[in-house]
């Protein structure tokens, strides 16, 4: 009866806290709009200012005359009224939230963006018609920023539905039947993630992206697709372990038929190794070879990664997080090689929608979490892994952005088989469990943390290369072990003493 109370108790402060963030969403929302709009703005005038007319027309709409021309550098006043208005109106909703008055909160915050969108549409037109040379804009902004903010929107948009769906037909994780030594929920949360987040890609990726061109993109969205289904079923009902195994591996064979294996491993120290040499060649109908290390390197690294980084899905926000970084920074790893090989200008695409599915999961999935990622989250996994894959240096940059969850789940492993425990049965002894147990951090910390450590391996991931970057990886390896050897022994022991 106390437990229960103390459940209901816990609910019940979840649920002020979800009111409370429901109502300052708006501002979230209109924030993070209206500075993006900005600065996007202020990147187009910036870039194309030498190239303006000495005199430009500061009220274009008129009929064209000498008194309406003005000098090009007052273009810099719209971006200027446009900071000192969002900032007012941000501060004036702020206010009136604060006030309880929540309606005309939501005004300002509506008022805000529109009238921000306004002036930047005033201040492109007026750059587009006083140029002396055409606009081109940065090839990233095509390839990254659109698909990415594509993305995220139409998940946005796409998830509450998915969480009605899951409602409707049960797709549910509750505390009270459900039990899990990881469990964290004190209250009923609707399944499901998985497919919202596949659906914001899939839906993106026929917008801005020729799939049936890339026989690779077809096998990693069928692949995923197999493990969402999956991922529904079990959230459903729960599947039996080995069942689930058995369906990865098939989902990982259909990635690996459609032509993403490993052709070599990146080697900081010295000449690449090439798994590619090692085959098997069959002479009927034509000459065929089959690269079986290839294979066999791409099956194990798509299941560890897929895997492993399900590991730290267990803390509200925490995956959104891990899923938008590492997949932004293999966008922009793509980005720079595109040069060699035209052929990751699709895939850096891909890259950047998935970036952007995971910050509009990220939306619902942030402490206190609306949905819950469920067994489909492998399948956000599954396309990371493959895409690191496409141009294997890219594997090194994902080995050191994942580091955390990657090690953590080694010591999972470790320290279940040291008890003998199947390896992949959960446990509340996950580092995301140690900081929430053992150091008394809230969810909203814990997600703070791994974002911003995240976003700290991925910039050494980046601005590193060869040796260095092999240091770096040592380095920060060392420093996690013993930080996690300390958390699963030191702690126990003080704890036992």
């Amino acid at each position: 009866m106390l437990k229960k109370q103390t459940i209901y108790r816990h609910a019940r402060s979840i649920k002020q806290s979800t009111v409370k963030i429901l109502k300052t969403k708006h501002i979230v929302i209109s924030t993070i709009y209206s500075i993006s709009i900005i600065a996007l703005t202020y990147i187009l005038v910036l870039q194309n200012y030498e190239n303006l007319k000495n005199r430009i027309p500061f009220f274009y709409i008129f009929p064209w005359g000498e008194f309406q021309l003005t000098d090009k550098s007052n273009i810099w006043i719209f971006i200027m009224f446009s900071i000192v208005f969002f900032i007012i109106n941000t501060v004036l909703s702020v206010k009136s939230l604060s006030s309880a008055n929540f309606y005309l909160s939501k005004l300002y915050s509506y008022f805000n963006a529109l009238i921000i969108t306004l002036i930047s549409v005033y201040t492109t037109r007026i750059v587009f018609i006083s140029t002396t040379k055409p606009i081109i804009f940065p090839q990233y902004i095509k390839l990254i920023i659109v698909p990415l903010v594509l993305a995220m929107v139409l998940t946005y948009l796409i998830t509450p539905y998915v969480i009605k769906f899951a409602k409707n037909h049960g797709f549910v994780d509750d505390p009270l039947t459900h039990k899990h030594p990881a469990m964290l929920l004190t209250k009923p949360i609707p399944r499901a993630g998985g497919l919202a987040f596949y659906l914001g890609v899939i839906t993106a990726s026929l917008l801005v992206i020729p799939i049936y061109e890339s026989q690779k993109l077809i096998g990693i969205l069928l692949g995923s697709l197999i493990l969402v289904l999956t991922g529904l079923r079990d959230d459903k009902k729960d599947i039996n372990p080995y069942l689930r195994l058995f369906i990865q591996f098939f989902a990982i064979s259909i990635v690996v038929l459609s032509g993403i294996i490993l052709m070599y491993l990146p080697n900081p120290f010295g000449d690449a190794i090439k798994l590619a040499d090692y085959r098997y060649v069959i002479d009927y109908i034509g000459e065929h070879k089959i690269h079986y290390f290839s294979v066999l390197a791409a099956i194990i690294w798509i299941w560890w990664t897929m895997n492993f980084m399900s590991f730290a899905n267990g803390v509200d926000g925490v995956y959104a997080g891990l899923v938008t970084i590492v997949a932004l920074i293999i966008s922009i790893v793509m980005y720079k090689s595109i040069v060699n090989d035209a052929d990751l200008a699709l895939f850096t695409k891909f890259a950047a929608i998935i970036a952007g599915a995971g910050i509009g999961m990220a939306f619902f999935t942030w402490p206190p979490q609306k949905i819950l990622w469920g067994w489909g989250a492998t399948a956000a996994g599954l396309m990371i892994a493959a895409l690191s894959i496409i141009g294997s240096t890219k594997i090194a940059v994902t080995l050191i952005v994942l580091m955390i969850p990657f090690l953590d789940g080694v010591f999972a492993i470790i320290r279940r088989l040291s008890r003998k425990q199947m390896p992949f049965f959960g446990d509340r002894e996950h580092f995301h469990h140690k900081l929430l147990d053992d150091f008394g951090w809230n969810k909203q910390k814990i997600a703070m943390f791994y974002w911003s450590s995240t976003i700290i391996l991925a910039t050494i991931g980046i601005l590193t290369s060869g040796k260095t970057r092999a240091i770096a990886f040592i380095l920060i390896a060392m420093v996690i072990i013993i930080v996690l050897a300390f958390l699963n022994f030191g702690i126990k022991k003080h704890k036992n003493s």
